[in-house]
């Protein structure tokens, strides 16, 4: 067995996630890094490095099991904050 298969069973057993999901948070911390690189050298992001970021939202909701609602329940960006699902 690899390296790095020893490293996934690894996080799934301490995080209790699929393999699914822990390939999804490995593409989404090299999306992050990429950002800040970027960031760091001053250049500006790119339409397509705003859309992992909205999407990085969603995954990582989907994964904790997390939601934001309004008062009415419905998804919302600009108010409430993120609370586990009961």
């Amino acid at each position: 067995m690899t390296k790095k298969k020893i490293v996934f069973k690894e996080i799934n057993k301490i995080l209790n996630l699929t393999q699914q999901q822990s390939r999804q948070i490995l593409q989404m911390l090299e999306d992050l890094r990429s950002i800040n690189a970027n960031t760091d050298e001053k250049v500006p992001l790119d339409y397509e490095q705003i859309c992992k970021l909205d999407g990085m939202e969603f995954q990582l909701a989907s994964i904790v099991g997390a939601k934001v609602e309004c008062e009415h329940g419905h998804y919302t960006r600009w108010s409430g904050s993120y609370e586990y699902k009961t």
